[in-house]
């Protein structure tokens, strides 16, 4: 059974997750990059998940390791702390191929509880 902390954090990952979803639609890898409203976006949205999964405790991510919360938390600390170098490859293969991802499996652990 989840606590109401752990069900109001994966409440506010899955709204990120959406945020990101929506700005990506029909944007190319090279708008992307040329885009840096949408980049900043993106990855705002990814820091602020990378934050909320620090608050989950081990218990939780143990018990619910369908996803890499490792590096979900270390691609947190690129963007808040490396944000001149951010690889923008790792942010746009994270924003087009992880977040769905990450949705449907905090979607899924939420209707299990």
């Amino acid at each position: 059974m989840l606590t109401v902390k752990e069900k109001g954090i994966l409440l506010y990952i899955i709204d990120y997750c959406k945020r990101i979803e929506g700005k990506i639609v029909g944007v190319t890898r090279e708008s992307f990059d040329e885009d840096i409203d949408i980049t900043e976006i993106v990855c705002f949205n990814i820091l602020q998940i990378g934050e909320l999964a620090k608050r989950l405790n081990d218990d939780f991510i143990t018990k619910y390791n369908g996803v890499p919360w490792k590096n979900i938390k270390g691609m947190r600390d690129k963007v808040a702390h490396e944000y001149g170098t951010i690889d923008l490859d790792q942010v746009w293969n994270a924003a087009t191929n992880d977040i769905r991802s990450l949705r449907e499996y905090c979607e899924k652990i939420l209707n299990e509880n």
